[in-house]
């Protein structure tokens, strides 16, 4: 049956619309404030990611059920996202392995890990994506509120013997009824104020109570709380201000690779970054429902909800998970896109985090498994263990410069890495390339050295066919050549008439990138090296009594140690007097240079 016939049976209600194959297999689900419109939208337009209109071409049927509000539709689309997991939602990584802090609903509650989430009343703080950033919040927390974290079953009767916990001073003794429970209570509550970041109250708490214990003569108890205040405000005070206001925010950043997006949240309280948190995400839906789904993921039962959280761009039902968040709460919770100012640089910030992030998962591989996965995706007659790559970086034609890096056993090889100042005047990225191989190539013939297993070259069919001409002009037509272009990291092989694709997962792939990213720095960084050098030069050269044979020697002092007035008096040809004047005018000339970006 055509989904599109049924858009008229869909109702404009709030709900939940389950997307189904021809095998009756469900492999998309979404909420929505209107069914009709939000389901409508994807067979009325044109899907502006690809595996959008895949998903579209393999939809049958299009299930709805309705709900009272959006509230209700957002718990029950994560319900049967859960029960189901269709292909097209997101996933995130070991999802079900992420680790929670646990403060448990018992008579005397435990602060404890876990990895399960139950109905049980406890309260459950995270998702965490690091178990050492969970075990160092509880070390935290036990040095500062001495709460149990011993599994002791606590029953009315005889108490129990304390354990080492409680002679170090790290837990009260409810088990051996040395604690009243009141003031455990109390001692509960200030935890969980500081794990959901309320440090303003929590130290406006812990100050009444020792100005209070103080003025009832309780000075032993008084000092327990004068340690904690101080230790709390200490451990506060070393955490970095990102603001002079006392906002409590969540700011998420995304960066996308392919299906492939890591989310990164930094979680600001009372005006402090104080935790960073991050996560891979398969979806292929686009990044706005990526981070759609997300959302509704992270704070579905999150216990830490500040009062904005910030966004780098729109998603479609923000809305309905800003309206749940505060019918949960009771409170007021915005969901914003900044356009400018602080909280814009912020989201800058937690996407800069996320790009980073993304380059560390997709550098991630093991060199063994690369080589042989290498081998099987082009075909070659052996393990690529030795990998040449080049790239080429100018500005408009000027300073052109290549870069060659070795991999071996896939690892860097940095004493074999080459640059080169290119001859070729123009603005032909090609011609740049065959210069570069032919260079490198007819030196390694003439010194009669060994050969790389593979050559990869920064680009796409021109740059690999190149590569390959120069090679066969030496006579090294075997020697095989793939070219990796940047942005859709698909491959190409001269004679091969499409483009060889491979999964983001591919080891294989993983390791040609990071041969690539590293022979794009190193090129990068010589020609920016190169253009400090030619400005340097220039400024040089307009200091009266310096020519070219001067500014040579001084220009070759800065790759040795700092310019200063006593290494400049030691080059043959200046003096001490000179030296003086030169240094002087280098520095006002520098300062007002434009510097290279």
């Amino acid at each position: 049956m055509d989904a599109k016939k049924q858009l008229h049976r869909i109702p404009h209600s709030p709900g939940v619309y389950i997307m189904k194959n021809g095998e009756g297999e469900t492999i998309y689900i979404g909420k929505a404030k209107d069914l009709r419109k939000r389901v409508g939208s994807y067979f009325h337009k044109t899907p502006a990611e690809g595996k959008t209109a895949a998903l579209i071409r393999s939809v049958e049927t299009v299930e709805t059920i309705m709900t009272d509000n959006e509230n209700e539709a957002l718990l029950l689309e994560s319900n049967l996202i859960k029960k189901y997991r269709p292909k097209y939602n997101i996933e995130l990584k070991d999802t079900q392995k992420y680790p929670y802090i646990k403060v448990t609903s018992e008579k005397y509650p435990r602060i404890i890990k876990t990895r399960i989430k139950k109905d049980d009343g406890a309260l459950y703080f995270g998702p965490y994506t690091s178990v050492k950033t969970i075990n160092r919040t509880i070390r935290t927390i036990t040095e500062l509120f001495p709460i149990r974290r011993c599994s002791t079953r606590l029953k009315n009767g005889a108490p129990k013997k304390p354990c080492l916990n409680y002679h170090l001073g790290r837990c009260e003794g409810p088990c051996a009824g040395n604690i009243d429970k009141t003031y455990y209570d109390r001692l509960v509550h200030e935890v969980v104020l500081f794990l959901r970041g309320c440090n303003g109250e929590l130290l406006n708490r812990l100050k009444e109570q020792m100005q209070q214990e103080a003025s009832n003569k309780r000075f032993e108890r008084a000092l327990i709380l004068r340690e904690r205040y101080r230790a709390l405000k200490d451990l506060l005070g070393e955490q970095k201000v990102t603001t002079p206001g006392m906002e409590n925010e969540d700011i998420v950043g995304i960066s996308r690779h392919g299906r492939t997006y890591s989310i990164v949240l930094l979680k600001k309280r009372s005006g402090r970054i104080i935790q960073k948190a991050d996560w891979i995400v398969q979806s292929d839906m686009g990044p706005e429902t990526a981070l759609e789904e997300f959302l509704d993921f992270y704070y579905e039962d999150n216990e830490d909800v500040p009062a904005y959280i910030l966004l780098p761009f729109e998603v479609e039902n923000a809305h309905m998970t800003a309206a749940f968040l505060q019918e949960r709460f009771k409170r007021s919770i915005c969901i914003l896109v900044p356009k400018r100012g602080v909280k814009k640089r912020l989201i800058s910030l937690a996407s800069k985090n996320a790009a980073q992030r993304m380059e560390e998962e997709f550098l991630r591989y093991d060199p063994a498994d690369a080589a042989g996965a290498l081998k099987t995706a082009l075909g070659l007659d052996r393990a690529p263990l030795n990998i040449e790559a080049f790239d080429i970086s100018t500005i408009l034609g000027y300073y052109p410069v290549a870069s060659m890096v070795r991999f071996s056993s896939g690892r860097p090889d940095k004493r074999s890495y080459r640059k080169y100042r290119i001859r070729y005047s123009g603005m032909n990225d090609t011609a740049m390339m065959e210069e570069a191989v032919a260079r490198r190539y007819q030196r390694l013939l003439n010194e009669k050295k060994p050969l790389p297993d593979l050559v990869l070259v920064d680009g796409g069919v021109p740059q690999a066919n190149a590569a390959r001409r120069v090679l066969t002009s030496l006579g090294l037509g075997e020697l095989p050549v793939a070219g990796l272009a940047k942005r859709e990291e698909v491959v190409f092989v001269p004679g091969r008439r499409s483009p060889l694709v491979m999964e983001d997962r591919n080891p294989a792939l993983r390791l040609l990138m990071a041969v690539r990213n590293e022979a794009h720095r190193f090129a990068h960084d010589y020609q920016k090296n190169l253009r400090i050098t030619e400005n340097l030069k220039s400024i040089l050269m307009t200091i009266p009594g310096i020519g070219p044979g001067l500014a040579g020697k001084i220009l070759s002092v800065l790759g040795q140690e700092e310019i200063t007035i006593e290494s400049l008096g030691s080059i043959n040809g200046i003096g001490k007097k000179r030296a003086v004047s030169v240094y002087r005018a280098l520095k006002e000339r520098v300062e007002t240079a434009v510097k290279p970006t």
